[in-house]
């Protein structure tokens, strides 16, 4: 093709691009092609709605026709490409389909961010014609309409994998879409109702109420709580609002509510039980340290009701009492009812060592700290106790340059060896008891005010024996047994010897009384305890009733017990007014005279009742 001028580039202007297509046809007709062959070109030129290119066979345009050069105008204004054109035809195979004479149909190119569909027809050996149709909006409209497809199937996936039944209902009252639960719970076909009215499903029976007709109406939502067949359903409605405020949709949601309902029963039953349970573990523990607290006065009661309580607990605990009423037994018995039973109970008399030697034992010393200590050094109480609970005994008695030690041992849960310098964490419970008045102490400068108040979290008062004694009958009896299976006899206490007991004050407390009742089992020769044995200077304040004591004490006395006993078997001033043919009044006024506040004693006394 000698003689012709270069190809013009797409953004030619369009005289210049007309000019060199029709000077290459005219250069082709020269060279003997016929005046019909050309017209043919021109007709496919000229009235081809689509662009059509003119290449050669070195891939290089000749020519394009006015759509074609709308088409690449448009593509240069949107994408910003100016070589589109020559992009285009050098993905196309014009050699091959120039050497095999044969046309290329529906080839596609994807090319400068857009897609396009070519067909090349040759027109001789070195030149074709490339129709081209721009598919860019078709592909992106088929990708829309692709994901569309695919996230309508992925809604669907997901409202019939609902256990709810879920359903649409549009402005008017007509069903839209029903997944598969409702069909369940409802016992219909979506089919045979989307489409419809939705109130059909009232009219023919299959529910006792629409809840989309109240949403329609009030536009607000609704539920409803109904039965269908044999179910307990709650049905929501909801409305769905265009952006100018109107109704479009009512979303409905229906759930089956009879598992549910089956489920909280049985929750109700299942704490019902764990109820049951815990108020038998109380009792249990409750038996346990009446064990140890014998007795059945109000007093002693309170006592075993605030050691189960303080036992969960993981704070520190002060036993206050005097000597003898069983300070240890409650601390051990708080350490057996606490979540630290599985590990050590260590307990130190305080009063027993000397402040470096009590030093030594609670924090324990390294290798050479003072003479005769051990070479290899010693663990203290705090670290054997770790995990379990350690119990200061007399922690009244303790030295003051020791209180400032024990202070920051609770303090940072960390205590360092005598002699040592690295330090170590004891996870402890620590319970103390005293029989002297820690307040006072302070108050003399004797006991550290901020240890105190580190002690004493709770606080449990052991009350002792001559307050309380009413218990002395049921404690003697407890001791009694205790030793008869101790020594294998089978001693008995008179009533005589019991008054004696029972009036006397006990200075000792507890531990005074089971040296008394020890001493009458292993003194006494016969199966009654002996009158004698009991020595004067013991029971030295002790007058029996009909010596040196008056009517008047007497029928006191008696008056006291017989309604202190129907009070506390009864329960209430009522109750114990009618057991003894008096009046409320009169009881009430009665037990306050011998110092009992009934008004205040009544509920304690039911509680702790209703534990042990």
């Amino acid at each position: 093709m000698r003689g012709r001028r270069r190809t013009p580039c797409v953004n030619s202007r369009r005289g210049e691009s007309r000019a060199s297509t029709r000077h290459a046809m005219s250069c082709r007709h020269s060279k003997g092609e016929s005046a019909e062959k050309v017209i043919r070109w021109r007709d496919m030129w000229t009235f081809s709605y689509g662009p059509v290119l003119l290449v050669n066979d070195s891939q290089q345009i000749i020519g394009f026709n006015p759509s074609a050069e709308k088409l690449f105008r448009d593509i240069l204004e949107r994408r910003r490409y100016s070589n589109v054109a020559e992009t285009i035809v050098q993905c196309l195979p014009i050699q091959r389909i120039l050497e095999d004479r044969s046309p290329g149909c529906n080839l596609t190119v994807s090319a400068c961010e857009g897609f396009f569909a070519a067909n090349i027809l040759p027109v001789d050996d070195n030149r074709c014609l490339v129709f081209l149709n721009d598919l860019t909006e078709v592909r992106q409209l088929e990708s829309k309409v692709e994901a569309f497809v695919k996230t309508n199937k992925e809604l669907n996936y997901i409202i019939n994998s609902s256990a709810d039944g879920l359903v649409s209902v549009d402005a008017n009252g007509i069903l839209i879409r029903m997944n598969e639960a409702c069909e369940k719970i409802v016992g219909v076909r979506a089919e045979d109702f989307i489409g419809g009215q939705a109130i059909r499903l009232v009219e023919e029976g299959h529910v006792p109420d629409a809840v989309s007709r109240h949403v329609i109406k009030d536009l607000k939502p609704k539920n409803l709580y109904l039965k269908i067949n044999g179910r307990e359903v709650l049905i929501t409605g909801k409305p769905v609002f265009d952006s100018n405020g109107q109704l479009i949709l009512v979303v409905i949601n229906i759930r089956d509510m009879t598992a549910l309902n089956n489920l909280r029963k049985e929750i109700q039953k299942f704490n019902q039980l764990k109820q049951q349970f815990t108020t038998e573990l109380e009792r249990l523990r409750a038996k346990e340290v009446k064990g140890v607290l014998v007795g059945d006065s109000l007093q002693i009661k309170k006592v075993i009701r605030l050691t189960i309580q303080a036992a969960h607990m993981g704070s520190s605990i002060l036993i206050t009492g005097e000597t003898g009423t069983g300070k240890e037994l409650v601390a051990k018995m708080i350490h057996r009812n606490s979540q630290r039973k599985d590990g050590p109970f260590i307990a130190v008399n305080c009063s027993a060592l000397p402040g470096p030697l009590l030093e030594s034992e609670l924090f324990g010393y390294e290798t050479g700290s003072f003479t005769g200590a051990d070479k290899k050094g010693r663990a203290g109480l705090f670290e054997a106790a770790d995990g379990g609970t350690l119990f200061l005994d007399e922690i009244g008695e303790l030295p003051l340059e020791m209180q400032v030690k024990l202070l920051r041992a609770i303090q940072e849960k960390r205590i360092r060896r005598l002699g040592g310098a690295r330090e170590f964490a004891v996870n402890i419970r620590l319970v103390s008891a005293t029989n002297r008045n820690l307040k006072k102490l302070v108050e003399d400068g004797r006991f550290r005010e901020d240890l105190f108040y580190r002690l004493n979290v709770i606080n449990i008062l052991i009350p002792s024996l001559k307050e309380r004694r009413e218990d002395i009958p049921i404690l003697t009896e407890y001791i009694l047994e205790k030793f008869n299976k101790k020594f294998n006899v089978n001693k008995m206490i008179s009533p005589k010897i019991m008054t004696r007991l029972q009036a006397y004050d006990w200075p000792g407390n507890v531990r005074e009384l089971e040296n008394i009742i020890e001493r009458f089992v292993v003194l006494s020769r016969g199966q009654d305890l002996e009158p004698d044995i009991i020595h004067s200077d013991i029971f030295s304040n002790v007058s029996l009733p009909g010596t040196n004591t008056s009517l008047k004490d007497i029928l006191e006395n008696t008056e006291k017990e017989v309604i202190v006993r129907a009070y506390r078997e009864c329960g209430s001033t009522r109750k114990a007014a009618k057991r003894l043919g008096i009046s409320q009044a009169t009881m009430t006024r009665k037990l306050q005279k011998y110092g009992w506040n009934a008004e205040a004693n009544d509920s304690s006394v039911d509680r702790c009742d209703s534990l042990l």
